[in-house]
């Protein structure tokens, strides 16, 4: 699983994205989330969608495509109430001590890798969204419900 992760954290470094760590411990920052997505037959840019909690009302959501907009990421807000939402959905998964979906390939299959980071915890939760069931799909329709533009495929 290691190397699946691996292919995942690539896209972040090739992005030269900050370290989920790195953004936690900023002045101000109360949580950080990320949604990595690789899509294995290249049919849409990579990207890396970051959304970042300061102060008490809503979050900003960076997005970055892999090649596209000189990496640089598209910016937007996210409602006090869809941030509320998928804070609540990680506690329903018990994300904190979710493990990897099993039996994922390396191949042929799109892979996501969920973070989150808060302080100095950071954890990280690698799925195939296609072949996600119970907590891995709710995971899922988390980002499909409430961050749609996490998700948005961008056509290579």
């Amino acid at each position: 699983m290691e190397y699946i992760a691996s292919l995942l954290t690539t896209i972040v470094d090739q992005m030269k994205l900050p370290a989920m760590g790195k953004l936690a411990l900023q002045p101000g920052v109360r949580a950080v989330y990320r949604l990595t997505i690789r899509y294995h037959d290249r049919r849409a840019h990579d990207s890396v969608a970051t959304l970042i909690r300061r102060g008490s009302v809503g979050a900003n959501l960076e997005v970055a495509f892999r090649g596209r907009f000189d990496n640089k990421p598209l910016q937007s807000l996210v409602s006090q109430a869809d941030y509320e939402a998928i804070v609540a959905g990680f506690q329903k998964v018990n994300f904190d001590k979710l493990g990897d979906q099993p039996k994922i390939k390396s191949y042929g299959e799109d892979l996501w890798m969920w973070e989150r980071a808060a302080g100095t915890f950071h954890k990280g939760v690698v799925l195939a969204p296609q072949e996600a069931e119970g907590v891995y799909w709710q995971l899922v329709r988390l980002a499909w419900t409430y961050l749609p533009e996490a998700v948005r495929i961008v056509e290579s």
